[in-house]
């Protein structure tokens, strides 16, 4: 059920506005002043807030002028009720960000409905939020991996990988490829090559933090951004991640397929603190080579 807080000095207001709402399904919070409506704001976040005019202290102004001060308030949905008719009333609460204004008195049967109707415009605009997100993500994500792809890379991941090397935060760039992968895909077939992929891409992710990216970034070729992370805890990343992949089944009807990597490191600021973007995954991308001419399997993190 949705939650629902009638803000009003007047006790026999609260209790007919309370008594409607919860005839309709709502849960109810009541309070009789600002300071008590920002405590249950704080502890417990409604959808709508009905906010009296008239109020001990302050107005309904004031509070609906501080609440749309925070954005952590974008959400909720304020009404205020006033027994004041007037055109002026009314426009300086939209304008602060109200988005209703009903007068007293008002039927509760009338007052429920409208509730419903705000309730109702709530649920489509977080349908289509929710819409929105699952199709940046797409545009974001590789559909085989669930990688960022290189549209992130450049959007999203380049700009911030550019901050940590201006303000002088560790960070490091991981490049690994699956060795001999090629062969993999004529011996067993493409249907095998993205199982492999895919499961690549999920021990890497699960080795992970939230800060940290990865992005597919040419077929069988990945970038790893470790955020606030040194050359020694990219190495340690990195020697895991191997590890786990050379140990790593990879099942191809009902045959045991294994499959190791190798993988360069660069990191700032152990590589130079002149080093940019490009030249830091360049550098990456060279010791990713350096790693494959070495033998494979193997990581490299300096030369």
């Amino acid at each position: 059920m949705y939650r629902v807080l009638v803000v009003d000095d007047d006790p026999n207001v609260l209790t007919y506005v309370e008594s409607a709402l919860r005839d309709g399904d709502f849960e109810v919070d009541t309070a009789t002043n600002a300071e008590d409506a920002f405590a249950i704001l704080t502890e417990s976040m409604p959808a709508v807030m009905l906010l009296d005019l008239s109020l001990p202290k302050t107005d309904g102004y004031e509070i609906l002028k501080t609440i749309r001060e925070e954005r952590r308030y974008d959400l909720l949905s304020i009404v205020l009720l006033s027994a004041d008719d007037s055109l002026e009333s009314k426009v300086r609460a939209l304008d602060l960000g109200a988005v209703d204004y009903l007068v007293k008195p008002i039927h509760p049967s009338e007052l429920a409905a409208r509730v419903r109707a705000l309730l109702k415009l709530r649920e489509r605009q977080d349908q289509m939020f929710m819409e929105y997100q699952r199709l940046s993500e797409l545009s974001l994500t590789d559909p085989l991996t669930g990688a960022y792809n290189r549209r992130a890379m450049e959007g999203l991941l380049r700009p911030r990988l550019a901050e940590s090397i201006r303000y002088s935060i560790p960070v490091s760039c991981v490049m690994f490829d699956i060795d001999h992968f090629k062969q993999v895909n004529d011996t067993y077939g493409h249907g095998t090559g993205d199982l492999v992929l895919r499961e690549i891409a999920g021990l890497t992710l699960s080795r992970c933090r939230q800060e940290d990216a990865l992005i597919r970034y040419g077929g069988e070729e990945f970038l790893v951004i470790l955020f606030h992370t040194s050359r020694d805890g990219a190495l340690t990343f990195s020697e895991r991640l191997r590890i786990q992949v050379e140990n790593h089944t990879f099942i191809e009807d009902k045959k045991p397929i294994r499959i190791t990597l190798s993988a360069g490191i660069a990191t700032h600021p152990e590589d130079g603190k002149t080093i940019d973007v490009e030249a830091m995954i360049e550098l990456a991308d060279k010791r990713l080579y350096a790693a494959k001419n070495g033998g494979r399997n193997l990581v490299v993190s300096e030369g």
